[in-house]
C-alpha cells in the first residue's frame, strides 16, 4: 500500500511539473465485446473479446513550446486486454506507441522510437478493419489493421495545403549488417472536403526475425508461414473515399510480397475492396463492404483466394460512448483450404468461417 500512494504521489507531482512547463494529456479507450465464431478448430464459440473495434489503451501525450514555432513533443501508449487486465503487443509496457521527438510548424515532426509506418496512417482508414478488427485483410498481411508497430525507427512527417507525407526508417541493429531487421515505410495522403486518398508502402527485412510485438507471427492460415520464412517482405497500397450527403464510400488495393517464402521462391497477394458507410442520423450509422484476396505462391503454382462480407452498426450514446454490433463472413476457396476472419481467433476447420458481436466502447 505504502509503495503504491508514493507511486501515485510521484506520477502526480510528475504531472503537475509538466503542466507548468507545457502540456500532458490523459487519455484512452476501453472497447469489449461478447463474440459468437461459427467454427474455431471444428467447434463453435461464444466468448467476452477486447479491442473489437478499436484496441483497449490507455496513454500519455505531451509537448512542450520550445519557442520559434518549435516543440518537444511525445507519446506513451499502452494496450491491454480489458477482460483479464493482461498487456497487450506482446506484454510491452508501452506496445502501442512509445515515442520522442520535435514538431516546427513550418518544418514538420521528427519522432525517434516505437511507432506506426505508413498503411497504417494513410490506408488504413479506408478499409473496414477500420471499423473492426475482425474485418482485416486476411492475416492483416498488407498491415491496414494496425498489427504493425516499428521499433527503433525515425520518422519524419510534414504538410502542406491538403497534402501529408512521411518517411521512415528503422535501424535493425544487428552486428555487421546494416540492413539485416531493417525496415522502411513511405507515404501520403490528400485531404479536400469529402475527398480523401492515401498512399502507403512499407518494406521489412527478416520478417520472421523481429521481435514479438513488432511484426505479426506466424498465427494467421493464409500468410503466417511466409512471413516466418521469407527474407523480406514488401507491401504498397492507397485508395480513395468520398462522402456525397449521408453516404461515405471508400475503395483501396494494396499488394503484398513475400520474397524467398516458400522453398525459396516468392509468395504474392492482391487484395481488393470497397466499403460504404451511411449516416442515418449523428448518432447511428451503418455499414457494408467486401474484400476480396487473390494469391499466387510460385513455388508450386497454388492459387489461394478468399473473399470477406463485413457489416457494422454503430449507435452514438454520447460524444465519447457507443454501441455496436458486427458480422463477417470469409469463404477461402481456390488453393486456400481453410478460412480465419482475424489471426486472434483460430482458424475454421472448413473453407467459411464467420463471426457476429455485440459490444460497448468508451473514450476517455
Amino acid at each position: 500500500m505504502k509503495k503504491t500512494f508514493w507511486s501515485a504521489a510521484g506520477l502526480a507531482c510528475l504531472s503537475m511539473t509538466a503542466h507548468a512547463q507545457g502540456s500532458v494529456t490523459l487519455y484512452g479507450l476501453i472497447d469489449v465485446s461478447a463474440i459468437y465464431t461459427s467454427n474455431q478448430g471444428g467447434g463453435r464459440s461464444f466468448a467476452m473479446a477486447s479491442g473489437t473495434t478499436r484496441g483497449s489503451r490507455v496513454g500519455l501525450i505531451g509537448s512542450e513550446d520550445l519557442g520559434g514555432g518549435t516543440r518537444a513533443i511525445f507519446r506513451l501508449e499502452n494496450g491491454f486486454d480489458v477482460t483479464d487486465g493482461s498487456l497487450g503487443q506482446g506484454g510491452l509496457m508501452f506496445g502501442r506507441q512509445a515515442y520522442v521527438g520535435l514538431e516546427n510548424d513550418r518544418y514538420g515532426r521528427l519522432t525517434f522510437g516505437r511507432q506506426y509506418e505508413s498503411m497504417v496512417d494513410y490506408v488504413a482508414q479506408l478499409t473496414a478493419a477500420d471499423w473492426a478488427v475482425y474485418m482485416e485483410h486476411p492475416g492483416d498481411m498488407d498491415l491496414t489493421n494496425r498489427s504493425v508497430r516499428v521499433n527503433n525507427s525515425v520518422r519524419y512527417a510534414n504538410s502542406y495545403g491538403g497534402f501529408t507525407g512521411s518517411a521512415m526508417y528503422s535501424f535493425g541493429g544487428q552486428p555487421g549488417s546494416f540492413g539485416r531487421d531493417s525496415m522502411w515505410s513511405l507515404g501520403g495522403s490528400y485531404a479536400d472536403g469529402p475527398l480523401y486518398v492515401g498512399f502507403g508502402m512499407t518494406y521489412a527485412r527478416q520478417p520472421g526475425e523481429l521481435s514479438p510485438g513488432t511484426f505479426w507471427k506466424a498465427t494467421n492460415s493464409a500468410v503466417g508461414e511466409y512471413a516466418l520464412a521469407a527474407h523480406s517482405f514488401f507491401t504498397v497500397g492507397g485508395g480513395a473515399s468520398y462522402q456525397f450527403g449521408k453516404t461515405k464510400l471508400s475503395a483501396d488495393i494494396t499488394s503484398v510480397k513475400y520474397t524467398q517464402a516458400f522453398e525459396g521462391q516468392d509468395v504474392s497477394f492482391m487484395n481488393y475492396e470497397v466499403n460504404g458507410m451511411y449516416f442515418f442520423t449523428p448518432a447511428l450509422s451503418a455499414g457494408v463492404g467486401v474484400t476480396y484476396t487473390d494469391g499466387s505462391v510460385d513455388a508450386s503454382d497454388a492459387d489461394p483466394r478468399y473473399i470477406q462480407y463485413n457489416a457494422v452498426l454503430n449507435y452514438s450514446l454520447s460524444k465519447r460512448t457507443q454501441l455496436y454490433a458486427f458480422a463477417t463472413l470469409q469463404r477461402a476457396f481456390g488453393d486456400a483450404q481453410v478460412a480465419q476472419v482475424t489471426q486472434f481467433i483460430a482458424a475454421s476447420s472448413s473453407n467459411q468461417q464467420a463471426a457476429a458481436g455485440i459490444g460497448l466502447r468508451h473514450a476517455f
